[in-house]
């Protein structure tokens, strides 16, 4: 799946939304335990703060988190059940799957709309020199998702797509059959290019962001980045809108394929899993706020 745009506030987003269909990890209760110290080092991989920026970012941050623990942990929640009692179908319908994905879209929206006015006076008061160090950090990203998905042949960015979605998919499912290898072969293939579209379409946001950010004394300034942070469809490429849908559809389609070839006790791994991840999520304690 390829996740959108969000440069300078990819580890708050991506970090607090916990990539709950395709991040392995068995222990979110500890990382949602410690965001308050997590985010802020993220955080730093791309901006410098001062003390004084620590010190009035601090308080924020403990109120987004208050929020997102208090509002939105409960629809995660009811989320999985949902998307559990889809996936243990024995042929799930790739419909239900693509409104799973939607609500999960809304959640990475909610999130951002949440942020927006702590981010936009954030990033107004960054100093020059701030701003370019800010850009040499997205500079460096750039670069080694480029050599990464991109300076590969397009034989050999398939095959590792394959290779990564086979990564992510075994502590759910654990050991694939050779039917589900072959459906995952046959989806790395049908995504193409998609390696390509997905980093010129985030190179096309980042300049759009960069411009925003140079005129960030103008009185537009917290309007138009309300736009990059609330509305990133809509910087799409006509080229990258179609290639999304189409890549939305196609993974659907794959996670129906693959647990219609399922075997029982690939069914019953994923449920337990997906249990789990609830039950560590509902044990969460919310701060009295």
């Amino acid at each position: 799946m390829t996740v959108a745009p969000w440069p300078a506030m990819k580890p708050l987003l991506l970090v607090l939304c916990l990539s709950l269909l395709t991040t392995a990890c068995s222990r979110i209760d500890l990382a949602y335990r410690n965001l308050d110290w997590l985010l802020p080092w993220r955080l730093n991989d791309y901006l410098n703060l001062d003390r004084q920026q620590q010190a009035w970012l601090k308080p924020r941050l403990q109120r987004h988190l208050q929020w997102h623990c208090s509002i939105e942990l409960p629809r995660y929640i009811d989320w999985l059940h949902s998307t559990e009692s889809i996936l243990i179908q024995a042929q799930p319908d790739s419909t239900q799957l693509l409104e799973q994905f939607a609500q999960f879209d809304a959640a990475l929206k909610r999130i951002g709309v949440e942020i927006t006015p702590t981010t936009i006076e954030l990033l107004q008061g960054l100093s020059e020199r701030q701003v370019d160090e800010f850009y040499a950090a997205l500079d460096e990203d750039n670069l080694e998702d480029r050599q990464d998905f991109l300076d590969p042949p397009l034989a050999i960015q398939i095959s590792e797509r394959g290779e990564r979605m086979q990564e992510r998919l075994r502590p759910w499912l654990g050991r694939l059959n050779s039917a589900q290898k072959a459906h995952i072969a046959d989806w790395a293939t049908g995504l193409g290019e998609q390696n390509r579209l997905w980093l010129e379409n985030r190179q096309r946001w980042q300049t759009q962001l960069r411009k925003t950010l140079a005129e960030r004394d103008n009185a537009d300034f917290a309007e138009q980045l309300t736009r990059l942070l609330q509305q990133r469809e809509r910087f799409y490429s006509d080229e990258y809108r179609a290639s999304y849908g189409r890549s939305r559809q196609a993974l659907a389609t794959l996670f129906s394929q693959l647990l219609s070839s399922s075997d029982e006790a690939q069914r019953e791994r994923l449920s337990h899993r997906l249990r789990d991840l609830r039950r560590d999520l509902a044990e969460q304690q919310c701060d009295a706020t």
